[in-house]
Formats: C-alpha cells, sequence, structure tokens
C-alpha cells in the first residue's frame, strides 16, 4: 500500500472513472500541444456528461441529478457502460519514475487508478436514452 498520506481512509475512495490524460492534443494559439493530467481528463468526461444530460432531459423531462449514484447503478445495471481497465498502474508519473514513487495498480472492477473504468458513450447514452437512470432494480 502507498503511505497513508496518499489517501483519505476515513472519506469515499477515489476516483469514479477515468478517461484519456496524456499526450491529449489540444489547440493553443494556433498551434497543437500535447498536455496530461486531469486537466486532460476532466473536461473530456464534463462533455460525456453533459451529452448525457441532454440526453436524459429529452428522454425523461429530468436531468441526470447527483452523479455518483448515476454512475454507480449504471455501472451495476450495464456494466458495459464502462471499458475496465484491468492493466496499469499510477505509481509513475509523465515526469518519471523513482523508487521514492508510489501508487497503485490496476484491476479487474473498481480500483483506485481508473475507478469503474473509461466510458462506452454509445452504451451509456442507450442506458439514459432508455430511462435505466431513473429506474429502481
Amino acid at each position: 500500500m502507498p503511505p497513508a498520506s496518499y489517501f483519505n481512509a476515513s472519506g469515499r475512495a477515489i476516483p469514479d472513472v477515468a478517461a484519456i490524460g496524456h499526450n491529449l492534443l489540444i489547440v493553443l494559439k494556433g498551434d497543437d500541444k500535447p498536455v496530461d493530467g486531469t486537466s486532460a481528463s476532466a473536461p473530456i468526461f464534463a462533455a460525456i456528461v453533459s451529452m448525457l444530460n441532454v440526453a436524459s432531459i429529452n428522454a425523461t423531462g429530468k436531468p441526470l441529478g447527483f452523479l455518483n449514484p448515476f454512475l454507480y447503478k449504471m455501472a451495476v445495471d450495464e456494466p458495459a457502460a464502462f471499458h475496465d481497465i484491468t492493466v496499469g498502474d499510477n505509481i509513475c508519473t509523465a515526469y518519471g519514475c523513482a523508487s521514492t514513487c508510489k501508487g497503485y495498480e490496476a484491476a479487474a472492477g473498481w480500483d483506485p487508478v481508473t475507478g469503474l473504468g473509461t466510458p462506452n458513450f454509445e452504451r451509456m447514452l442507450a442506458y439514459v436514452q432508455a430511462g435505466r437512470h431513473l429506474k429502481a432494480e
């Protein structure tokens, strides 16, 4: 296990989901530039959530609401909505790796590297359009 300073043992585990976060190309002042980290992956997932929210409003008249219960319900109801990442770790960064680097290994199911996994938008959209996120199962 990484040192206790790497996680909040009294809180809930994170992350909930993952998205590409390395060598993502953006356009800055007309030039392509690769970026890394949460600032690269968070806007990707935010865009997906925005499109799902519109789909939910169109299908049911209701927005998604608080996202965490929605994500975990969808993971149970429609596991294919997430690509389960089972290989990799967050021990090293884009800036290098040393014996002092600590982190976690990816694993089947939820893990502290990729959460539920990466989004499968097609499956997520079908789930929302069917209104399954509003039905108790």
